[in-house]
């Protein structure tokens, strides 16, 4: 089956790329549109492979094309890889815009409580149960944070228990503010 495999092009638009069998070779043929792409017609770049498997293609820009393309990385010689065999169906792939991301160097990801809190938490939601309790306080605490473990004490119910807590709600009046906290306690799962 045809496919891409890789991607270097420049342009962060959406492309509709058409791979084809070329008798021994992979066709690559690069459109703006899906309508353009089904009729081969206003083709931006093509290309083709050096023969089947996966394989890099460089692709040329057209005379008169509107958006022209570009390495995105220039110490990449290729601006895609496609892969395929012999006699593959010819197909159409919409390649979509990418995002950009803020750096991993971001503080919230070096700063090691949250880390821990956020990987306990990550462990905890696929191997454990969450048994949560919604808690409305008599009064507001600011100092309480996502995260604190919280322990819960009720002499009618003849509880004693700790959970963490993961939402921290301050709702109120100007003359009243309360806090409201969503605790959580995981129970391990046994199979």
């Amino acid at each position: 089956m045809l496919s891409i495999v890789n991607w270097n092009i420049a342009q962060n638009i959406i492309w509709y790329v058409r791979l084809a069998d070329a008798g021994s070779t992979i066709s690559v043929e690069l459109y703006l549109t899906q309508s353009d792409a089904e009729a081969q017609t206003n083709m931006q770049a093509s290309g083709e492979s050096s023969g089947y498997g996966s394989v890099e293609v460089t692709l040329t820009n057209e005379v008169g094309a509107t958006e022209p393309v570009a390495l995105f990385r220039d110490d990449y010689a290729w601006h895609l890889t496609v892969s395929g065999a012999a006699s593959d169906s010819t197909k159409i792939f919409k390649v979509k815009e990418f995002v950009d991301l803020d750096e991993i160097s971001h503080a919230i990801y070096r700063n090691s409580s949250l880390i821990t809190a956020r990987a306990m938490a990550e462990i905890n939601a696929h191997t454990h149960a969450a048994i949560i309790r919604q808690i409305s306080l008599g009064t507001h605490l600011p100092e309480l944070e996502i995260g604190d473990v919280a322990r819960l004490i009720s002499t009618r119910r003849g509880l004693d228990d700790y959970g963490q807590i993961f939402e921290h709600t301050i709702i109120g009046t100007p003359d009243s503010l309360v806090s409201e906290i969503e605790i959580r306690k995981y129970l391990e799962l046994k199979r």
